[in-house]
């Protein structure tokens, strides 16, 4: 796969901008594309959506809110499981998500050099990787998660993660067993498991439980 279709994300945490800054340039990100549902942080104020926006524009980088299409917090209740919490599966497939992709699309046939980015340090705890990042793998790109060590995890080595964390005890001879191993239901199966635990639970329900 060629870099034409390669998507990089990051999650802020609380670290500063000038540190923020000093990764992203590295990898030579032109344009930050923010999936956060409310890009606002109580915790780290210098990732405000106005104040980030101001800051990436002094140092020559784009700054896209993408939080309606990206997002992990929706007003459509359909996108809600009957637990409660969204969805990932019915979201990849709801018209905004879709749209989502083809503004990414264009992003890079414009010649940017895009990073998807959240709140979440851990990628693999975070709905750019769970959500976003296998809606984009799935639709042909190429997924590359940066740590704040600089180190990186495609989306494809993430999912050997998730399959070593919700099936840590597959048999692996299960196919002289007659049982064939289906790795990629499996990496499905873990997908929704992970999407269990970190999905937002909607609203209605939310209140609900609190009342």
């Amino acid at each position: 796969m060629t870099n034409a279709k390669k998507i990089y994300t990051m999650g802020h945490s609380t670290v500063s901008s000038a540190f923020f800054l000093s990764i992203i340039q590295k990898f030579g990100i032109s344009c930050i594309v923010d999936v956060r549902s409310v890009p606002y942080s109580r915790h780290a104020p210098q990732y405000n959506k106005e104040e980030l926006n101001r800051f990436l524009k002094r140092n020559s980088v784009q700054y896209v809110f993408m939080g309606d299409e990206f997002g992990a917090r929706r007003e459509d209740q359909s996108l809600y499981s009957l637990s409660g919490y969204l969805d990932f599966e019915r979201t990849r497939k709801s018209e905004l998500f879709m749209c989502g992709i083809e503004r990414i699309n264009k992003g890079l046939q414009a010649g940017f050099r895009i990073a998807l980015m959240c709140t979440e340090k851990w990628a693999i705890e975070c709905h750019r990787s769970i959500l976003v990042g296998k809606g984009l793998a799935d639709a042909g790109f190429e997924v590359v998660h940066i740590g704040h060590d600089c180190k990186t995890m495609t989306q494809h080595e993430l999912e050997k993660v998730l399959l070593k964390t919700y099936f840590p005890e597959v048999n692996m001879f299960a196919d002289q067993l007659g049982e064939p191993l289906d790795e990629k239901a499996m990496i499905e199966e873990a997908y929704r498991r992970k999407n269990e635990e970190i999905g937002f639970v909607g609203y209605e329900e939310k209140e609900a439980a609190h009342s």
